[in-house]
């Protein structure tokens, strides 16, 4: 109704009394743990609640594993974690292979070697070597674990060898900046080098010293020592001392080659040479630039023919000569000199730049040159000097047993990462210089000594890979003999053989949850990478199988020989028992069936945790280091492995007789279990389901390929037939736990709640946990064949429908025993009354989500997929049909109860509303109203307080429906005394009502009151409070409600284009479509009549007609009209333009067609916006319609009203319209 609330009472609202905030459905649901009755769950031995907590189980398994492995990936350190426990002893499962044992003999030369090296130290201390000869001793001492008395007898045999020859080893790597001596600008510089002994240099500078005047121009003499050991020679030519022969060695003077015209030469040229006294003598390189064949060059060649120092001083006056000379002659010309002291030569060696000096101080050169040499020794043994292999293996063997003796002083050896102390470190330095030990040798023996001592006392792999990276860095090709190369690969050999048991024990190594065991296996990949790709391996072991097929063979022999580890393990003991061969000798609880089965349970769940362990740790290093993809190789294997045992095992246990012949089709795996033994159906085979579920859940993993391979994919099939049993038994028994619910229910003295917030007893909670229960078991089981599993959920659905539907029949029961459909005694509305109603709410609401919790739409869309759309159409239609029956019958046992409320309340609300409306008319509606207003207060609280809102909202509007029918029973009785008055006061107590049940949204909604009855009750009394002129426009708005609810256009469409401009109405009649013939011929002749309605708001404008069109029932009429009438009279309520379609007849009165009502309150323009374009184009199309007299409507109150004119002439009018219609008109379908 347009004005529906135009007339308010003015009296305060009163509204229904709820609480400020009502519990839900949602928060009413408590687990039975909390509200259930015990008593109804020991009936069957906690059935449902055994089977629910497989689920709970199986993830409680699950995350105590992942919380272990999370435990480490986040360091924590937690009693019972193992994530910083030392890792498993690898020598207990993989023994370390035999090493050499150095007999006493050899054990004691060493020792004297140890000692002879650190007597005979060379060279300064750098680098953090130790200084103190003392320690060296003593931790020589303390790692050979030798004796002071051993000590002392060894060091002397040490000291009675006779010392070493020291040898400076020199390197002329490069010069640079040197002068150019050729006409180019370029020079062809060579080095010519030796070394000047300490005891010839200082025989010579005595000679001179008595001819020197200054302390000044001796130390000049000794900055040029080979010059004035020349000039020293020149001198005493002619003197018979001079003559005197004297041997001097060929090995001081050797030369480089020449490169030609360069400024900047690099040669990388090594010389030997042995020194008589390394405090004193000096090395000396001069630098010449290469001229003719004849040069100093040529004569350094020759220096082996030189049998005397006469001869030598020859080719030292011909370089003093070249010095002279300068750039003419044929001579070589001096490029520069150096000469160094040795006797600070650090034990490491020195890598320098030197600048270049002239022979005479007042002489300038140019350039420097870059020079490496360190200090060695060696022994008169009569072996070549080149052979070092005894002193490579001693080196070996030292290091050996320093490591040995630093591995003892360590608690956890497995923290160790290989440094030895400073001491070990100067020793072994000293060993390797004096031997003459090459980095690449030493390097070689680093790996040999810590990898074997590795495999006999394992400590950290990461420092075995620096080692290993060490000697690749070191090696070039040539610089390890035939048997230092076999002796490497050898080791390696060794090495990667263990490593490779290693591997295939590593679940039992390194385990995940240990921190150190885990990082231990990165390193023992990365290890084994590392020497598969070095250059070493690759040149001595070119015919080596490559790892990946290495490791890949390894892991698979591993996960064999674990897997029936376990196996054996977990076997039940009656499987072991051979020879037992007789019932009485088993054991009393002796149950082979259970024992098998369990067995078998516990040996998937130990695979399960393997299979997380593999996919998340172990996968993820192979795959990374040794691109080896462990966990789809290891899954399929283990897999294979499985399905032979779990297929035997079932077949054994589960089938027999014709099952047992389905079942041998194992290798299909389309088999169907037939049911299981005749007994109390446990979980023992459901537990064994989730252990294979999560099992083949790691299939997603693999690839389609593989994924196909698998032997036992199907493993569903085998439980098909228990499950079927399964849910046979469980129907049955929910029934029961129904029955006993309720049956508990009743024995109390009253149905209480179990808890002030909720609304309804433990009957409910116990049948909705049953519900929860077994839909948590059926997703527990999330049955791999969606459309397989058709069958089982309608099984379970249909049980909860049961279950359901008993449950409400039951506490209906309970109601008619307690007398609640009695017609005598006194009706009260009781807390047990709500209890009662809201059980069956609460059991009807846990069917409402099964749709989503057993995933019917997957199902449905799964069937179709295999079987068409009919078949997914038929599997929709008979889920919910379940599921709506139940319901269905559910609200309607609850509306039987709650209207059974509202029935017996209708006396009382009768009483009230005849004293509402029959009132005397002073008494305002707030106060006629009053008594049925306390009346449903006092009722309405008690149902708010226990009921749920649903039902609380059920019951409302059962009783406000009682309410209307009443009222409308009042008003249509044929009394008199029923006055404009009457009809006020009756309209402004259904407002109040309206509110009062509304309650400010806490109530019904206004949707649920504006209910059809509700509305038409509204429109009767409103038609009845308003006068003539109100009345006919709503009478108007009326015709224009029927006729906008008009789906079929009988009568035809007239078209018309109407708008406001310029303060005229202007009216365009375009044509009409589809007129009803109304002349013989089946044709019309039809015009239009334009009136303006309702009259009293146009009184004065005339009705206006179009022009005939003849013989035609879609005419084109195309006329204007115009109607000066204002705004405000076109905005009133109800007006309208009313056109009426006639047949025009000559002899005859005109025919009646049809009329349409067209609205002015939304006429374009009538706001006054501008009318332009589009709005003044836009064309209305409106139905033609036959007025029918009817009974009730403003037309009959208007009719009623015999002593109002303009009613009954309004009235007739219409009337006649109607009777002219009926004959005119076929009837208005």
């Amino acid at each position: 109704m347009a004005d529906v609330n135009q007339q308010k009472p003015s009296a305060p609202k009163r509204v229904l009394s709820v609480p400020y905030r009502r519990l839900s459905e949602e928060e009413a649901q408590l687990p039975a743990t909390a509200y259930g009755n015990r008593r109804v769950q020991e009936i069957d031995g906690n059935f449902f609640e055994n089977f629910a907590a497989l689920s709970w189980k199986q993830e409680n398994h699950r995350l105590r594993t992942a919380h272990e492995l999370q435990s480490l990936e986040k360091g924590k350190n937690a009693k019972a974690n193992e994530a910083d426990h030392p890792p498993p002893c690898e020598t207990s499962v993989v023994p370390h292979p035999k090493s050499h044992k150095l007999s006493r003999k050899e054990f004691e030369l060493l020792y004297i070697e140890v000692l002879y090296t650190i007597k005979h130290k060379i060279g300064t201390t750098s680098g953090g070597h130790s200084p103190y000869i003392h320690d060296l001793y003593q931790y020589a001492q303390e790692s050979f674990r030798v004796g002071p008395e051993d000590h002392a007898r060894l060091l002397a045999k040490a000291s009675e060898e006779k010392p070493p020859i020291v040898i400076l080893n020199v390197t002329v790597v490069e010069a640079k900046g040197l002068e150019a001596k050729d006409a180019d600008g370029f020079s062809d510089p060579y080095c010519m080098l030796g070394i000047i002994p300490g005891s010839r240099l200082s025989g010579a500078a005595n000679a001179k010293d008595e001819g020197f005047s200054s302390d000044e121009e001796k130390h000049h003499k000794k900055k040029n020592p080979l010059q004035k050991f020349s000039e020293s020679l020149r001198k005493k030519h002619g003197s018979n001392k001079a003559d005197k022969k004297e041997k001097l060695p060929a090995k001081y003077i050797q030369a480089t080659t020449v490169k030609n015209n360069t400024l900047n030469p690099v040669w990388n040229e090594k010389f030997r040479f042995d020194l008589e006294d390394v405090n004193s003598d000096k090395l000396h390189i001069d630098i010449w630039d290469h001229d003719d064949e004849s040069s100093v060059f040529e004569a350094a060649k020759k220096l082996n023919e030189v049998s005397g120092f006469k001869g030598f001083s020859r080719f030292f006056k011909q370089i003093a000569q070249s010095a002279r000379a300068g750039s003419s002659g044929n001579v070589d010309d001096f490029l520069g000199c150096i000469s160094t002291s040795l006797h600070d030569i650090p034990s490491t060696g020195i890598d320098k730049w030197f600048s270049l000096q002239g022979r005479k101080a007042k002489r300038t050169v140019q350039g420097q040159i870059r020079l490496k040499f360190h200090l060695a020794t060696r022994e008169d043994r009569g072996i070549p000097e080149e052979d070092n292999w005894t002193d490579v293996r001693q080196h070996e063997d030292l290091m050996a047993i320093f490591i040995e003796h630093e591995i003892q002083k360590c608690d956890e050896v497995y923290k160790w990462v290989g440094e030895l102390p400073q001491a070990a470190q100067t020793i072994l330095h000293q060993h390797a210089i004096q031997g003459d030990i090459t980095p690449v040798q030493q390097a070689m023996c680093r790996w040999l000594s810590y990898s074997r001592k590795h495999m006999e006392h394992p400590f950290d792999y990461e420092y075995l890979l620096q080692v290993l990276e060490e000697l690749e860095k070191s090696w070039e090709p040539g610089s390890l003999s035939r048997d230092e190369e076999e002796s490497v690969v050898e080791s390696f050999n060794i090495f990667i053989e263990y490593c490779l048991n290693l591997i295939r024990n590593m679940r039992h190594l390194f385990p995940p949850t240990n921190k150190a065991a885990y990082h231990r296996l990165e390193f023992v990949l990365k290890c084994l990478v590392y020497i598969y790709d070095m250059r070493l391996f690759k040149k001595c072991c070119p015919f080596q199988k490559d790892l990946h097929s290495e490791v890949v063979q390894v892991i698979k022999k591993g996960n064999l020989e674990w897997y029936e580890k376990i196996n054996a393990q977990v076997k039940p003991i009656t499987k072991l028992m051979d020879d037992v061969t007789t019932i009485g000798e088993l054991p009393e609880d002796y149950e082979s069936e259970e024992e098998t089965i369990n067995s078998l349970v516990e040996l998937v769940n130990i695979i399960n945790i393997d299979a997380h362990k593999a996919k998340h740790y172990y996968h993820p290093l192979f795959q990374s280091i040794v691109k080896v993809n462990y966990f789809p190789s290891s899954y399929k294997q283990i897999e294979k492995l499985l399905a032979d045992d779990a297929g035997a095992i079932l077949e054994e246990e589960l089938a027999d007789g014709e099952a047992g012949a389905e079942m041998r089709e194992v290798s299909k795996h389309q088999s169907v279990l037939s049911s299981p033994k005749p007994k109390e159906l446990g979980t023992t085979l459901f537990e064994l389901y989730l252990a294979l579920k999560e099992f083949y859940h790691y299939k997603d993993q693999l690839s389609h390929s593989d994924r196909k391979a698998l032997t036992m994919l199907n493993y569903h099939e085998w439980f098909k037939g228990t499950l079927t049993t399964w849910f046979s038994l469980a129907t049955q028994k929910l029934m029961n736990r129904t029955h006993k619910a309720v049956e508990l229910d009743k024995e109390l003295e009253k149905v209480e709640a179990v808890d002030p917030l909720i609304k309804h007893s433990t009957s409910a909670v116990d049948v909705c946990c049953c519900f929860l229960q077994m839909v948590e078991f059926w997703k527990c089981l999330s049955w791999p064949d969606v459309a397989g599993s058709y069958t089982f959920v309608t099984m379970l659905t249909d049980a909860l429908c049961k279950a359901a539907k008993h449950y409400a029949d039951n506490v209906h029961q309970k109601l008619k025993e307690a007398g609640y459909y009695d017609e005598i005694g006194q009706f009260d509305v009781t807390e047990q009354l709500c209890i009662t109603i809201n059980n069956i709410e609460q059991v009807r609401k846990a069917l409402k989500p099964l749709p989503e919790q057993l995933h019917f739409a997957e199902i449905e869309h799964a069937v179709g997929k295999a079987h068409g759309e009919h078949a997914e159409r038929q599997t929709r239609q008979a889920l919910h049909k379940l599921i709506e029956g139940a319901d269905k019958e559910m609200v309607q046992k609850i509306k039987q109860v709650v209207d059974r409320v509202a029935d017996r309340m209708r006396p009382d609300i009768k009483k009230d509303v005849f004293h509402l409306c029959w009132a005397p008319e002073a008494l305002p509606a707030e106060k006629a109203i009053n008594h049925l207003m306390e009346y449903l207060d006092s009722n309405l609280l008690t149902l708010n307080k226990h009921l749920l809102r649903t039902n609380f909202e059920r019951i409302l509007d059962s009783i406000w429906v009682e309410v209307l029918e009443e009222i409308k029973e009042v008003i249509a009785q044929e009394e008199e005394g029923k006055t404009k008055s009457f009809y006020e006061r009756l309209y402004d107590s259904c407002k109040i009502l309206e509110d009062f049940f509304h309650a400010g949204k806490k109530g019904l909604s206004k949707t649920q009151l504006y209910s059809e009855q509700y509305r038409e009750l509204l429109k009767l009394m409103e038609y009845n409070r308003s006068n003539t002129p109100r009345l006919i426009e709503l009478y108007y708005q009326q015709r224009l409600e029927e006729q906008e609810a008009l789906e079929k256009h009988e009568y035809g469409v007239l078209t018309v284009r109407v708008f406001y401009r310029d303060d005229q109405l202007v009216v365009e009649i375009l044509h009409a479509k589809d007129v009803i013939p109304l002349d013989r011929n089946g044709l019309s002749d039809p015009y239009v009549l334009i009136e303006l309605v309702p009259e009293h708001v146009f009184p004065d404008q005339e009705v206006q007609q179009t022009r005939v069109v003849k013989n035609n029932l879609n005419p084109l009429f195309e006329e204007t009209f115009e109607y000066t009438v204002s705004k405000k009279q076109c905005c009133h309520h109800g007006a309208s333009i009313l056109f009426t379609v006639m047949d025009h007849d000559l002899l005859m009165k005109n025919d009646y067609a049809g009329e349409a009502i067209f609205s002015l309150n939304e006429v374009p323009g009538i706001h006054g916006e501008e009318v332009t374009g589009y709005e003044a184009l836009k064309e209305s199309h409106l139905p033609l319609t036959q007025p029918r007299p009817k009974m009730s409507g403003a037309l009959s109150v208007l009719e009623s009203r015999t002593d109002d004119k303009m009613a009954q002439d309004f009235v007739k009018k219409r009337r006649t319209i109607e009777e002219e219609a009926a004959a005119n008109c076929k009837p208005e379908s």
